[in-house]
């Protein structure tokens, strides 16, 4: 310690002028160093606890207007936001459209796939085809469509079938305009419900559904042009 000061001492004030400003540059670059590390920590926390917490959405994709004189059938896209790992083996939606206007004509496979056959070395997946009695649904203006996975597992739906861009699409709904049809209206299509089970859901609480707010729906309107 005594060699230390004395050499400060013996240092020339042009020394020490240039030794002080050496030392503040290095406890800038320090404190600026330190700010970055702390601010990029602090986002990258925020941004997990959002995605964390965040509710996924199902949501209808109606077609751009559709021509008063379309006969052919066109479809509406089930698109969901997000999966939440887990295992998912059932699920069913209701959606609510007006029957007087529009003719349900079936569902056709989305994007969104569940296990292949997990008895496999490698990990296979496919794209499920949802159940639904299309002469009911037309009566009651009702779409009531469900996919169950009977072996509670091996074909469920789960994180890694999912993309939010490229496998977000669970079904699709096909549709035609009836003769009834007037240009210039718009027919609402509302989920009334919708659930994404998991095994343990009535336990954990980890399932999937609109009703008890763990998903979220977002609806549509089919635009009928002049």
């Amino acid at each position: 310690m005594k060699f230390i000061m004395s050499k400060i001492n013996n240092m020339s004030k042009k020394q020490k002028n240039i030794s002080l400003i050496i030392s503040l540059v290095l406890l800038i670059c320090g404190v600026a160093i330190g700010l970055k590390l702390y601010i990029s920590n602090a986002s990258s926390v925020s941004e997990n606890s959002l995605n964390t917490n965040e509710i996924p959405t199902l949501s209808l994709i109606c077609p751009k207007d559709i021509s008063v004189d379309n006969k052919e059938e066109f479809y509406i896209d089930v698109a969901l936001s997000l999966l939440p790992a887990n295992i998912y083996p059932a699920a069913s939606i209701s959606i609510q459209f007006d029957k007087n206007k529009l003719e349900f004509i079936g569902v056709k496979k989305g994007s969104m796939e569940t296990y292949g056959d997990k008895n496999n070395e490698k990990n296979e997946f496919s794209i499920p085809t949802w159940d639904c009695n299309i002469e009911t649904c037309n009566s009651n203006g009702i779409i009531n469509t469900m996919y169950l996975d009977n072996t509670a597992g091996k074909f469920a739906y789960n994180k890694s079938g999912f993309d939010s861009k490229s496998k977000n699409i669970v079904l699709k709904l096909g549709f035609k305009l009836k003769e009834e049809v007037t240009g210039g209206e718009k027919y609402d299509l509302n989920i009334k419900d919708a659930v994404f089970a998991t095994v343990n859901g009535d336990k954990d609480n980890a399932s999937l559904s609109s009703l008890q707010g763990t998903l979220e729906t977002d609806n549509c309107k089919i635009k009928v042009e002049r």
